[in-house]
């Protein structure tokens, strides 16, 4: 057996946390784009599995990576991280839950470390990531992983979805490079990932793949060469690397997805062919994730929650061997995590009123008339319009939005009245005179109601202030630091 096989098969599963994750955020807002791929749902493989009764609104999906290659011939990349072999769909290094709750727009990531302790039913204690290895189908394992989520922490599961990590390079480069910050020059010898100086980076699909699976990165120290970035629970500092590539991840796919439905049916179709669900995953579960996500900005933390399950580092003997365990820290954070994943929160969430809105409108329709007509709409309907002009210049496929400082809501909220679905522009912009800006592209269609358009509030409610509506009272305790050396002078961050 190859070093270079040996090698994948210690990184390959983990670094599909930002692949699955990434992909259900890529299938949402590509699915709210075109309604079409709830066709495509009847070619995935179905795996026939026991799991909880469907909530009235939301899920929870349980993910998990396997690093599988499957029937696939084999490309100069693969062969170079692979050698001859295949790895096979008995491993995985990746498990979360994503908590969906269409209705208050809010979705929570939970993942559970590889090395988390825990009890298999009918196999005994080992980790977590154990659990997958048992069973003689694939039908076998999932429900086993299932069954030891449910007994050991209460969760309910509601769909099971399976990926492997051959869409991961063409999905990057599909959408385009991902920035990411590094402070200091790194590597990682395993993986081939290496960087000369810290900054901003951007990765392409080869390049992320090795930054995600990275779990022996390195950072340079003028005075003692190349140090392990993480010595204590490198694991845990991996998840935090690639939930903010995630992150980013997803907001390239809004961008883009939104902008261009070609670019959003190439994405959703590199999604569809390498996944798995369970057989109740119907269109209707596609069009849930199309409700979650469809106004989902990737920057609103109280709307995109990551969480780690807070564990502790330790040691137990397992099979008469001593092993590296995580001892999940239930009085810490934990119990109260998985009580935010068995609760849906059925209450739209708090919007701006209209009324408190002003808006500014940029007709790049192409049609002289539009601007007119959606000022006027937009009055009847309450927002106060402070200017409306024509661009005769730049003549954009799609509509998009932009928001002044601290106007995220209401961006999100006049985005869901327009049609088609307009792209929201992360992070503060310059917007005179107004809140908000919307530029109307060649491809606007309409003002629309949405249904529940009267749920409406004068203010806006942070996360900290309603732990009723679904965020965490307190944050979740997951030592030890994400990055445990420190070094000195780290590069700028500047505008990555």
């Amino acid at each position: 057996m190859s070093s270079n096989f040996t090698t994948w098969r210690a990184f390959a599963g983990r670094f599909l946390i930002a692949l699955v994750v990434g992909s259900m955020l890529m299938a949402g807002v590509v699915a709210g784009v075109d309604r079409e791929i709830g066709h495509k749902v009847d070619n995935i493989p179905k795996i026939d599995l026991t799991t909880a009764p469907l909530p009235p609104e939301g899920a929870n999906y349980l993910l998990v990576g396997v690093d599988n290659l499957g029937d696939k011939e084999l490309d100069p990349l693969d062969v170079a991280s692979l050698g001859a072999e295949r790895a096979s769909d008995k491993n995985t290094d990746t498990i979360m839950v994503v908590h969906l709750e269409p209705r208050a727009e809010r979705v929570i990531v939970v993942s559970f470390p590889r090395d988390l302790l825990v009890n298999i039913p009918g196999h005994g204690r080992n980790k977590i990531n154990a659990a997958y290895g048992y069973g003689a189908t694939p039908e076998e394992r999932a429900q086993i992983l299932t069954d030891t989520l449910q007994q050991n922490f209460g969760i309910q599961i509601h769909h099971f979805i399976q990926l492997n990590f051959l869409s991961f390079v063409g999905l990057v480069d599909k959408l385009g490079k991902v920035d990411v910050y590094i402070p200091y020059a790194a590597r990682d010898l395993n993986t081939g990932f290496f960087v000369e100086r810290g900054g901003c980076w951007s990765l392409n699909g080869e390049t992320a793949l090795q930054y995600v699976r990275s779990r022996a990165l390195e950072y340079f120290d003028e005075n003692r060469g190349f140090i392990p970035a993480n010595v204590v629970a490198p694991d845990l500092s991996r998840i935090r690397r690639q939930q903010d590539f995630m992150r980013r991840l997803a907001g390239l796919a809004v961008a883009k997805s939104l902008d261009n439905p070609f670019t959003a049916n190439k994405v959703a179709d590199e999604v569809i062919k390498n996944l798995k669900a369970d057989d109740a995953f119907d269109e209707g579960s596609i069009f849930d994730l199309i409700d979650a996500f469809r106004t989902l900005n990737p920057d609103d933390t109280s709307a995109l929650q990551f969480e780690t399950m807070p564990s502790r580092s330790g040691t137990e003997v397992i099979n008469g061997q001593p092993l590296a365990v995580q001892y999940p820290l239930m009085d810490q954070g934990g119990s109260q995590l998985i009580d935010r994943l068995n609760t849906f929160d059925q209450r739209p969430r708090p919007t701006p009123a209209p009324s408190t809105i002003r808006i500014r409108i940029v007709n790049a329709s192409g049609h002289e008339d539009y601007g007119v007509a959606v000022k006027r709409q937009l009055e009847e309907l309450g927002f106060v319009v402070t200017e409306q002009v024509e661009s005769a210049v730049i003549r954009p496929a799609g509509s998009s939005i932009a928001y002044a400082s601290g106007q995220a809501d209401k961006a999100k909220l006049l985005q869901r009245y327009v049609e088609p679905v307009p792209n929201i522009h992360l992070g503060d912009s310059n917007v005179p005179g107004a809140d908000i800006e919307i530029t109307l592209g060649r491809n606007f269609h309409a003002i629309a109601v949405p249904a529940d358009a009267l749920v409406t509030t004068t203010t806006t409610v942070s996360p900290d202030q309603v732990s009723e509506e679904g965020v965490l009272d307190t944050p979740v305790v997951v030592p030890p630091s994400p990055d445990d050396i420190a070094l000195p002078n780290p590069a700028p961050r500047g505008a990555c």
